[in-house]
């Protein structure tokens, strides 16, 4: 009775892991430049409106959807190291509403332009996204997330066996989506999610196989 549910939850994390980085790689390898100026960057998004829209839906749904496998390797974690378990799941799920505020709003600023708003209304947008009051509130949920994977990769790294190359492989491509986040390098963000559904990928596989770290 109890081996069913389990396994059930297995083969739902195994799919979450392939599914949602295959997701947003495929959405980052889409996403058109970025800039950290304002103006470059709405002529950059009226450029190509549609395809920077349909990249961030690509990120919000694979972002969404790999909760469930991440939720499964934290507990795995938990097992052996319960604080570094939990804290890596408590930092992770508080940022999916930072990521998915990120995701969403991008998403209207590819609609506000390809609707036919004015350059001057959409520059003012981003502004106002961009500023203090708005953008620094997500800050702390944007790194709780790459805190959280510092929590999740670093028992699993340290500790020989299968999960150590794919969790070094996830604590990579985490890293350079954060520079790219930093840098507004869109390359490295490309980078990192394919490494990290690499990662994510043999993560699943693993899982499958019934393997503990």
């Amino acid at each position: 009775m109890d081996e069913t549910p389990a396994r059930s939850r297995i083969v739902v994390a195994a799919v979450s892991l392939i599914v949602g980085p295959a997701l947003m790689s495929l959405g980052d390898l889409l996403h058109p430049p970025e800039s950290m100026d304002a103006s470059a960057q709405v002529a950059i998004v009226a450029a190509a409106a549609s395809r920077w829209y349909s990249a961030h839906l690509l990120l919000l749904i694979g972002f969404l959807l790999v909760v469930p496998g991440i939720l499964t390797l934290t507990w795995l974690v938990s097992e052996r190291r319960p604080v570094a378990g939990r804290t890596a799941r408590g930092l992770m799920l508080a940022s999916v509403g930072a990521f998915s505020a990120v995701f969403v709003f991008e998403m209207l600023l590819g609609r506000f332009l390809s609707d036919g708003a004015e350059t001057r209304s959409a520059i003012a947008l981003l502004d106002t996204f961009q500023s203090t009051k708005i953008f620094l509130v997500l800050v702390p949920g944007l790194l709780a997330f790459f805190v959280g994977t510092a929590f999740l990769v670093v028992p699993l790294a340290s500790r020989d066996g299968p999960f150590r190359w794919p969790a070094v492989a996830f604590a990579i491509g985490a890293a350079l989506i954060l520079a790219e986040i930093v840098s507004a390098q869109v390359l490295l963000s490309q980078i990192g999610n394919v490494v990290i559904f690499l990662a994510s990928t043999a993560f699943a596989r693993l899982l499958l196989r019934g393997a503990r770290p």
